[in-house]
């Protein structure tokens, strides 16, 4: 009889056990996933705080560059000064743009850059690049080019591809500290020749770029892992381990290829392949006449210039500047007296240059408010950070030029110059 109940029983008490562990089972799984989505919340405001902080640190930091980069221009285009002077502000200037290049790693850490292309000479970049790294460089290292006069003008975002060579050359400087040379090398190479070792390669040519050095060198372990972020063989305090995996990210959104040749004590060379556009850029007028023009017909006119800055060192520079390039300047603090000073002067002013991040009233809705009271008014924002909706409103036509902070004299009186006449 014990026996007859005992089998029943069992068999309700295993059935409640399958049912108590499969609600268990449901009620476990709500835990983790809202364990899992309090997580994401958490690491999305974290990142959303280091967003803000990383944009707030490079926005203060491109200003103190700003004042540096103009005083620096000042001197090496004072004609009494002695070329030792000039010398030595063109050594700031160089070292400016090294801290231009970290202020844009911070944005990069916490945002994804939008590519803005453009029609540039890959040549030309290695130039400016050479031109740069000779006086900052030390007299160990010999800096080399080899530059094929056949290639043409490319479709990129020179500011990221600069961003890449800089990250290049910085990391062959630092690959020979007893000394060496640096060679930088262009050409122009098949896909069907690339797509032996890049399949993806789709495009018919490509514009083959090389950084090569003498340097140390790489074992074959340091190779396979030379573009991974935070990867370094740098002591603690001397390298983050992005300069080369921003590199990486950049070749990528130009739908190109970076790959890396290296023996330990034979040097590395890191060779670049960017897809050539069907269509040559030397083939269009307007853009062949935009490079070819110069900057002093239309600055002569004495045009009238509203230059909003929060920062009083840098738009007092700016004023002094502009003024030395025939303009008259009115300036304002915050985005309220910018609109204000517009309002009293509108039938002078013909560009107005606004920081985005002014106080009170950014730049883009002050810009706004003056074109309701003049439509003819040319704007250019100045930005840290140039944004897809900056873009977006350039594109449009309703912004008539972008500065990327810290932006040099000449890159202000060409934007200037683009606005006033029209693309």
């Amino acid at each position: 009889m014990k026996e007859q109940l005992k089998e029943p029983l069992n068999r309700e008490l295993t059935a409640r056990i399958a049912q108590s562990t499969a609600a268990l089972t449901v009620t476990n799984a709500h835990l983790v996933s809202d364990k899992h989505f309090r997580n994401q919340v958490r690491n999305s405001e974290m990142r959303t705080d280091i967003v803000t902080l990383t944009a707030s640190i490079a926005h203060d930091f491109n200003n103190i560059l700003n004042v540096i980069r103009a005083y620096a221009a000042l001197i090496v285009n004072n004609p009494t000064e002695s070329d030792d002077v000039v010398k030595n502000a063109e050594m700031i200037s160089a070292t400016v743009q090294e801290g231009v290049a970290l202020a844009r790693q911070l944005v990069a850490l916490g945002r994804k850059t939008d590519t803005k292309l453009d029609f540039a000479n890959i040549n030309d970049l290695l130039q400016q690049a050479i031109k740069l790294f000779t006086p900052i460089f030390p007299p160990t290292i010999v800096i080399a080019a080899d530059l094929d006069a056949q290639v043409p003008m490319m479709m990129i975002d020179a500011h990221l591809v600069n961003q890449a060579i800089f990250n290049l050359c910085m990391n062959a400087r630092d690959a020979m500290p007893d000394g060496g040379k640096m060679l930088l090398q262009t050409r122009k190479t098949s896909g069907a020749a690339l797509r032996q070792r890049f399949p993806e390669a789709r495009a018919e040519q490509y514009v083959y770029i090389s950084v090569a050095d003498t340097g140390v060198g790489m074992e074959a372990d340091v190779r396979s892992r030379v573009f991974e972020s935070y990867f370094t063989t740098k002591k603690a305090g001397e390298g983050t381990g992005l300069g080369l995996s921003i590199v990486h990210h950049i070749v990528t959104e130009h739908r190109g290829f970076i790959e890396v040749t290296s023996e330990p004590g034979c040097g590395a060379t890191f060779h670049i392949y960017l897809p050539i556009p069907g269509v040559q850029a030397a083939a269009d007028p307007k853009i062949s006449s935009l490079a070819q023009n110069t900057i002093e017909d239309r600055l002569r006119q004495h045009e009238t210039v509203l230059y909003a800055e929060d920062d009083a060192r840098l738009s007092g520079l700016m004023r002094r500047l502009l003024e030395g390039e025939g303009f008259k300047v009115l300036t304002a603090r915050d985005g309220v007296e910018a609109v204000d000073v517009h309002q009293r002067h509108k039938d002078l002013i013909a560009v107005a240059i606004l920081d985005f991040g002014l106080g009170e009233l950014n730049g883009w809705d002050a810009f706004q408010m003056m074109k309701k009271i003049n439509p003819k008014l040319k704007g250019i924002l100045a930005s840290g950070y140039v944004s897809a909706e900056a873009e977006s409103w350039l594109a449009k036509g309703e912004l008539n030029g972008v500065l990327q902070k810290p932006y040099a004299p000449a890159d202000v009186l060409a934007t200037i110059k683009r606005a006033i006449q029209g693309p």
